[in-house]
């Protein structure tokens, strides 16, 4: 942890410094907050996984507030496909694991499942972004379901982040916001609407990506965060 601030460790037992969710964690280190952020928007997409893998591994284990090791296999930080869980209990360990489902359930090498070719895969820039907008405020909800990319030799690492509505639902502010930035640190991010009823095969769902219309914003200053 970082204990260039005075006062906000007070016990070995605490899992997170005392100002961390209030307005003053940031600006108390802002310099050195900087200099980190500015630091990972510099990396290209595999700097960027090697060193969310250097971080991950160095971590691992450790009582750390927001964390939940579980989640992931091992000190690497893979994420468990869908058919390696298939007809494993869900249960314990298994319930709170973050699930990734690959094209076809075609199998991947553990690289590209680790949640450093997820951030290589998204980008220095946007991953930036989006922790400052954590250190401003910590507990800011809001950021899109889903997240698609892909991490191959042969192609340039992309991803892009979607947000699941039903056909009538519309866009919490949170969630304008989210997509506002992420989009303006150059990632993709998108809006795909769950469309009921037959499409094809009875009875089956789709999800389709609107076009912008009028029922989709409150007023004219939402039109930039879609």
């Amino acid at each position: 942890f970082d204990t260039s601030v005075d006062g906000v460790f007070v016990s070995e037992f605490q899992d997170a410094p005392l100002d961390l969710g209030t307005e003053v964690f940031y600006t108390s280190r802002q310099s050195r907050l900087d200099l980190r952020l500015r630091m990972l928007s510099c990396l290209c997409p595999r700097e960027l996984a090697a060193e969310v893998h250097r971080c991950f591994a160095a971590a691992h284990g450790t009582r750390i507030h927001g964390v939940n090791w579980q989640r992931y296999e091992g000190p690497c930080g893979t994420l468990h496909t869908r058919v390696a869980l298939e007809g494993a209990e869900v249960g314990g360990k298994e319930a709170g694991r973050r699930i990734l489902w690959t094209c076809n359930d075609q199998p991947l090498p553990q690289e590209a499942r680790g949640l450093g070719a997820l951030a290589g895969a998204i980008g220095g820039s946007a991953i930036s972004a989006a922790l400052r907008c954590l250190c401003e405020d910590y507990n800011a909800s809001g950021l899109p379901d889903l997240i698609v990319w892909t991490w191959d030799e042969g192609r340039a690492p992309r991803a892009r982040f979607v947000e699941v509505k039903s056909e009538r639902d519309t866009l919490a502010r949170r969630q304008r916001l989210w997509l506002s930035t992420l989009r303006s640190a150059g990632v993709e991010a998108e809006i795909c609407h769950v469309r009921d009823g037959p499409t094809g095969t009875a009875g089956s769902d789709s999800l389709v990506r609107p076009r912008l219309d009028a029922g989709d914003i409150e007023d004219a200053s939402d039109i930039e965060f879609l």
